[in-house]
């Protein structure tokens, strides 16, 4: 079966390759700019069409998430065709990755897909509904507040008071109290997201549980919503037990404005847990500070693929000088998990070094890299 899946791979293999030799060829051959980007946007756009036709829904996912991150209009009939597939995932990432290119076509698609047979999906259009949504949306919306499905409700009443219907924040604080921590963790997530002085008082008292999983989820929500006023509270928890808690509390530190916890993050760099040394480097990036560079270095080498992939992924969203170079490792490294993260974060950081590092990735070995790599790249070429 091996050998036979390896065959099935040769001719793509062999197809990329030719494809990359003649592009080579090409561009010493003085052709023009133009014409070679359109060469690569639209193979790109066959690599996604393709693994958008693999029977494996994982690459589907990824087609639909990379042609999402593409910003392309070009690619919104391939969207509209995987918010039809059979696998949730992949309905998802088309629905969330139409927005990043269509608003009308988004909203749309949200309408339809408020009426689909998987809860989460179901959530999510909910909720694109509030974001995207105008004063009608909010009679799409209203009958799912009587779903049985708390995460339906809970998206339902967040949808309304982004859409100014605040008679339904009930549900999402009853949502604090009641059910298990996943759901509790839902209407959370929704206040979170709500993000305003109203709500985030009642996040704030969640962190004086005694229920770590529940605190780890407020912190999350919180996120760029927190103020100077967490800031005893947020340094207590960067001494918790618990290194989720560690991590999670010291990337909140980050979002504080100016010097606040600089020093805490600075000894946070040293602790034993290489999540919260990686979080509290990205805390201080992001507050201006050169501390700890090396965290990210480390990162990029640990034995763990987790922490290599993670570091590889918030490599994309930092301002970090040479961090072109610490990717190009993980871009070759020997983790799929790895490798995708480190494509997709080329993809974010984008300009000039971006493009050489994506198009080597067209002819990486794992079709799910090669379809983030097309997507990026069609993003690069706007």
């Amino acid at each position: 079966m091996k050998l036979r899946s390896f065959k099935n791979r040769v001719p793509v293999f062999l197809s990329i390759g030719i494809f990359l030799i003649c592009l080579a060829g090409s561009l010493q051959a003085k052709e023009k700019p133009q014409d070679a980007m359109d060469r690569i946007r639209s193979f790109s756009i066959t690599i996604l069409e393709k693994a958008l036709q693999n029977e494996n829904a994982f690459i589907r996912s990824a087609a639909a998430r990379a042609a999402g991150e593409s910003e392309n209009s070009a690619l919104i009939p391939l969207l509209k065709k995987a918010a039809r597939d059979s696998y949730h995932t992949t309905r998802l990432f088309a629905l969330q990755g139409m927005k990043n290119i269509s608003v009308d076509e988004a909203r749309s698609l949200a309408i339809h897909m408020s009426k689909d047979l998987n809860v989460w999906v179901r959530g999510a259009a909910i909720e694109m509904l509030g974001d995207l949504g105008d004063g009608a949306s909010g009679n799409i919306i209203r009958p799912h507040l009587e779903s049985p499905d708390r995460a339906v409700r809970y998206s339902a009443a967040g949808a309304l008071f982004k859409l100014g219907d605040r008679s339904e924040l009930k549900v999402l604080l009853g949502g604090l109290k009641g059910g298990n921590s996943t759901d509790r963790y839902q209407a959370i997530g929704y206040l979170g997201k709500i993000g305003t002085e109203e709500v985030v008082p009642y996040l704030k008292n969640l962190l004086e549980g005694d229920e770590d999983e529940i605190v780890f989820y407020t912190l999350k929500a919180i996120g760029k919503n927190a103020d100077i006023d967490l800031l005893p509270q947020l340094i207590q928890l960067t001494e918790h037990q618990n290194p989720s808690l560690r991590y999670q509390s010291a990337l909140v530190l980050g979002e504080l404005s100016g010097v606040s916890g600089l020093d805490t993050l600075r000894a946070l760099c040293k602790d034993k847990d290489a999540m919260v040394r990686l979080s509290a480097a990205v805390a201080l990036s992001k507050k201006g500070s050169d501390d700890c560079r090396e965290v990210f270095s480390d990162g990029i080498k640990d034995a763990d693929y987790g922490i290599r992939s993670t570091t590889a992924r918030v490599l994309g969203d930092l301002e970090l000088p040479g961090k072109e170079q610490l990717l190009a490792v993980a871009l070759a490294d020997e983790n799929i998990r790895v490798r995708t993260s480190a494509t997709r974060a080329v993809g974010m950081m984008g300009g000039a070094k971006a493009f050489p590092l994506l198009l080597s990735k067209l002819e990486d070995s794992q079709e799910v890299v090669r379809t983030y790599a097309a997507g990026n790249l069609i993003k690069l070429m706007k």
